[in-house]
């Protein structure tokens, strides 16, 4: 692994390669900083992280963002890491910092001073298959927190709501405190530092391909009637059943007609379900998804929206990310609509 004095030591030869000058730096402490370098007529102050989640890059980015502005105008803060994703560039950008990661891309951009590279792959990806504290099981925290940011969780409730163990709580929990998502108050309760770098987070790590989805085409004027039929019948079986993506964006938050239903079903669909629902197999040109998820924990928070059950609106945000038709639109009218939390 990387450190942080590493990724300093690194930060000034990387520099000197890409800018179009060959400088001469001088490193400081000072300013709370990690690293000050003078460049040209510009002043670089470095924030650097050994790993480049969310929390710590969010982190790192209001620290060098406020330490650039106490430095003065001719000062711009930088976070610097291992590999810069693409929800850390987006952090930064809106922080107003650039960025420099040791795989060799990085943005800076204090005019005159202009530094852009991008595209260069991740030279610190981890052997295995690294954990997550978004992985199917652990994601109950995160979702149980998401229904109600503001409210502090003792862990015991946490287990108990999302059906976990003690143990197994403590342990995602001080993960999501160690990635900087999560804070604590003097009773040791938590809840999201920041909602919308906890739902962020999430997002970038959440994968709807890992859910089992068999895709059909039922004849429909509309996708609101669909989703009406669709309901209608699966109320009358013994299935736990609740709507997502555009059906239930539109419900929760109205945007534009759709023409794709997806519902998540808690057992794959029998032939007798395909039957009631007069749905056919089909791949191309499917109006209806019909989603066995890889996690029970879907269902945290689903609620009834006129009539129809839909799971909660960060699960159907997360679920759009994998979405035809105009999903991006409907993801982003959804969160204006009801996930901007305070």
């Amino acid at each position: 692994m990387v450190s942080e004095q590493d990724i300093l030591r690194k930060v000034p030869e990387l520099l000197a390669e890409l800018a179009a000058i060959q400088p001469e730096f001088e490193a400081d402490q000072g300013d709370g900083a990690d690293l000050v370098i003078r460049l040209g007529n510009r002043v670089l102050i470095v924030e650097a992280k050994s790993n480049s989640q969310a929390g710590a890059v969010s982190e790192a980015a209001e620290r060098a963002a406020r330490a650039a502005h106490e430095f003065g105008a001719i000062a711009i803060g930088v976070v610097a890491v291992p590999f810069m994703g693409e929800l850390g560039q987006r952090i930064c950008r809106e922080a107003g910092v650039g960025f420099i990661d040791l795989s060799g891309n990085v943005s800076i951009k204090a005019p005159p001073l202009l530094i852009h590279v991008e595209g260069r792959p991740n030279r610190f990806v981890p052997r295995g298959r690294p954990s997550s504290v978004f992985a199917p099981k652990s994601s109950r925290i995160a979702r149980l927190m998401l229904l109600d940011p503001r409210r502090w969780w003792m862990q015991q409730e946490l287990a108990e709501s999302g059906g976990l163990g003690a143990g197994y709580v403590s342990r995602i929990c001080k993960r999501l405190e160690s990635e900087r998502l999560v804070e604590r108050n003097a009773d040791r309760a938590v809840r999201p530092r920041d909602a919308h770098l906890l739902l962020d987070a999430w997002r970038s790590r959440y994968d709807f391909a890992a859910h089992q989805v068999v895709r059909g085409h039922v004849s429909a004027r509309s996708g609101e009637e669909l989703a009406r039929r669709v309901s209608s019948v699966l109320e009358d079986t013994e299935h736990r059943y609740a709507l997502t993506g555009l059906a239930a964006a539109w419900l929760i938050a109205p945007f534009a007609s759709y023409r794709l239903v997806s519902v998540y079903l808690d057992a794959s669909p029998s032939d007798e379900l395909l039957e009631a629902l007069k749905c056919r197999r089909e791949e191309r040109g499917s109006n209806l998804w019909l989603v066995r998820p890889n996690e029970v924990g879907v269902f945290q928070g689903e609620e009834h929206v006129n009539g129809i059950l839909c799971v909660s609106a960060a699960q159907v945000y997360l679920d759009l990310g994998a979405m035809p038709e105009r999903s991006e639109e409907a993801a982003e009218h959804l969160r204006k609509e009801r996930l901007q939390w305070q």
